[in-house]
């Protein structure tokens, strides 16, 4: 049980805390304008707007960019059902098939590869 003492418990709170107000308001502001299926892309947005804003007048602590990497690579596994869903989706969709996979292919990777330039430089 010494990797609970060893766990920085406020940088963890503090970063799922962060998340869930960006996405939980973000869900509500988009709600009262009647589109709620936004609001997921809108608190990512808004965070990720916050989060430049703040880096370019003050640094991101240390601790919470440890914690938000660990959360990255435990939630990986978030996305193995929404994988099997889409396999099960591509089984039906027959002709559509390669339309699919490109708009697939160009929405994850593009945003994987801006991800990836913003981490490598500000990082």
């Amino acid at each position: 049980m010494d990797w609970i003492k060893t766990i920085d418990w406020k940088a963890w709170l503090a970063t799922i805390a962060l998340i869930i107000l960006f996405r939980e308001g973000a869900v509500w502001l988009m709600s009262q304008l009647d589109h709620p299926e936004l609001g997921n892309l809108v608190g990512l947005i808004a965070l990720l707007i916050v989060l430049v804003i703040w880096r370019k007048v003050h640094k991101i602590p240390a601790r919470i960019v440890d914690t938000n990497n660990k959360i990255m690579k435990e939630s990986a596994f978030a996305f193995l059902p929404i994988s099997a869903g889409s396999l099960l989706m591509l089984v039906h969709m027959g002709a559509e098939i390669p339309l699919f996979l490109v708009v697939m292919v160009l929405s994850t990777l593009i945003p994987l590869w801006v991800y990836a330039k913003m981490a490598k430089k500000w990082l």
